[in-house]
């Protein structure tokens, strides 16, 4: 496989962000940096990383985008959000970082995306799903096999619903969208363990029996 993919778990929530790397063209993508600071630096300048093609964000909450800036003034990359999460990037109440008292940086998106929407990684195509019920503009990045969760799907459980812009009935639907998707993926979540689907849709209690 030409996609290459290293977990590193950053900040106060321990956060699961990803590196992924196109082996061949040398593109990469860094998904949802939660914080950044000179150890990760260094860390992607050891992997021999010295420009990013995307940074990926799948939701807006603080503990997600909070290394965004500080990231793309070292590495660049476009910043890449759902349209309705866009204003999590500028606004810390809408991010959550008021809520517990942390200092946003402020920044804007480089790229909105919808559902359906594609980017490319080398020959490689980044394919966008919308699933909200975590928060309204929540999506999962689907790669070959591979699907980026965010906050969405965990192993064994899912993301909270009792934030703003949460639904646990809407959070239902994008789960009942994702547990269709024919044959199996890797599920890469933002928090706790890497996973599959089959193994979740047989074992996780809210996607099961869907």
């Amino acid at each position: 496989m030409s996609i290459e993919v290293k977990r590193v778990q950053l900040g106060v929530m321990g956060t699961n962000s990803y590196i992924i790397l196109h082996k061949e063209s040398g593109d990469c993508a860094f998904v949802d940096p939660g914080e950044y600071g000179e150890r990760l630096k260094a860390y992607l300048k050891n992997m021999g990383i010295e420009k990013l093609r995307y940074i990926l964000l799948t939701h807006g909450h603080f503990d997600h985008i909070k290394g965004v800036k500080s990231l793309k003034a070292d590495f660049g990359g476009e910043v890449v959000i759902h349209n309705l999460d866009a204003d999590c990037l500028y606004d810390s109440s809408k991010s959550l970082g008021d809520l517990f008292g942390l200092s946003m940086p402020s920044i804007e998106a480089d790229k909105t995306v919808t559902d359906g929407d594609t980017l490319v990684l080398g020959d490689t195509e980044i394919k966008v799903m919308h699933t909200p019920g975590h928060t309204v503009g929540g999506v999962c990045y689907i790669i070959d096999d591979m699907i980026f969760s965010g906050d969405t799907l965990f192993c064994d459980s899912v993301g909270r619903t009792d934030f703003p812009g949460g639904s646990a009935e809407v959070l239902t639907e994008s789960l009942r969208r994702l547990a269709s998707l024919e044959g199996n993926y890797k599920v890469y979540p933002g928090h706790e363990d890497i996973t599959d689907l089959d193994r979740e849709r047989k074992y996780n209690f809210y996607m099961k029996g869907m």
